[in-house]
């Protein structure tokens, strides 16, 4: 059977590809650049569709054709003449099978140049917010159900999310776990034990204050937190920022690259997520790899941390504060949880694993 050609329609991507620096970087973005890479390893015709930064129309990043379309800003302001561009690039990718992951507006686009030039349509569901339909707005959510009943495939992150789906918007997905890149090192943890935080810095959904207030809750720790601003509101980051300098015992690292995360996980012992909701957060992962145990308020995918012992879903911000208390006391338990995530880890998300699962989607 020859193999299909796969274009990745991952707006933010181009500088994940190119290796470059930004102060942004999505966990959709980071799991189709792995996605792609391994494929081209494995000798398929891979390209992306990314914004324009002002970079050619065409470039070959690391044997992976990368097209530019529209700029960030015309895709905001939704400039119609702009967005023509995402067409055009589109077309000039000629592939086989167009990828979307996350995204309203966007994969409706898609879905119209796949119904037109018959192609195939795979989407990937980013967030258990677009399972919801009380999280769209009216023109969002007649555009978003045109494009999930197009799709040829969808692609769901976990059992809640399959469901989700199914009931809100009848449509069937194939459940596929997150790839995660793991390192061989035994990692060594600083003493004191470092309780981390990373993400973008954003007030909605990620609620980054309550990490200040935790770090408030156990002066006798060190606390760190990683993350840069939100396109959507940079004024956020600086306020954090500023908030987090009055906390003596709380370093605020800012935005650091994908490449240089794995010292932050490395020394660290504890990772607390406060988001109110998630997909299937990347950091958990990089988190469980890292030998971590993770103490999240609110999302816990299918149950997954308190069914392998992974760390605790607290529910509420005074359980989480006597979780984080627990393991700094107890290194035993806090050493027995990371383990466990590092063997989930190992059996669940290799890469090598995942990306079989996705050839033979693709191909079927």
């Amino acid at each position: 059977m020859p193999k299909p050609k796969i274009c990745f329609t991952t707006l933010g991507a181009y500088h994940l590809l190119a290796e470059k620096n930004t102060n942004v970087v999505g966990g959709s973005e980071l799991q189709h650049t792995l996605i792609a890479k391994e494929l081209k390893k494995r000798g398929f015709d891979v390209s992306f569709i990314v914004f324009d930064h002002g970079q050619k129309s065409l470039e070959v990043l690391n044997g992976i054709r990368v097209f530019k379309a529209c700029s960030l800003e015309d895709f905001t302001k939704k400039r119609p003449l702009k967005l023509l561009l995402i067409f055009r690039a589109l077309d000039q990718a000629n592939a086989d099978i167009y990828c979307v992951r996350a995204g309203r507006l966007f994969v409706g686009l898609v879905a119209i140049y796949c119904l037109v030039k018959n192609k195939k349509l795979v989407y990937s569901i980013a967030s258990d917010m677009d399972t919801d339909v009380s999280n769209f707005k009216k023109v969002e959510l007649l555009i978003f159900r045109f494009a999930i009943k197009r799709a040829n495939l969808v692609i769901a992150q976990s059992e809640y999310q399959r469901k989700n789906l199914k009931r809100n918007f009848d449509k069937d997905s194939a459940v596929v776990k997150n790839i995660c890149i793991l390192s061989n090192n035994k990692t060594e943890k600083e003493n004191p034990p470092i309780i981390l935080w990373v993400s973008t810095i954003k007030g909605k959904w990620k609620q980054p204050e309550l990490f200040l207030k935790l770090a408030k809750e156990v002066p006798d720790a060190k606390f760190q937190m990683v993350g840069g601003p939100s396109k959507d509101d940079p004024q956020y980051f600086e306020r954090i920022k500023r908030l987090a300098d009055e906390i003596p015992i709380l370093d605020f690292v800012g935005f650091v690259p994908h490449h240089e995360m794995d010292k932050y996980f490395n020394r660290a012992s504890i990772f607390v997520n406060t988001s109110s909701v998630e997909g299937f957060p990347n950091t958990f992962l990089q988190a469980w790899a890292n030998y971590m145990p993770v103490v999240s308020l609110n999302v816990d995918p299918d149950g997954i941390i308190c069914k392998h012992k992974l760390g605790f879903h607290a529910k509420t911000f005074e359980q989480m504060i006597e979780d984080v208390k627990l393991l700094l006391k107890d290194e035993k338990l806090r050493k027995k949880m990371g383990e466990n995530g590092r063997r989930y880890v190992e059996l669940e998300h290799d890469i090598k694993k995942i990306v079989e699962i996705y050839i033979r989607l693709f191909q079927e």
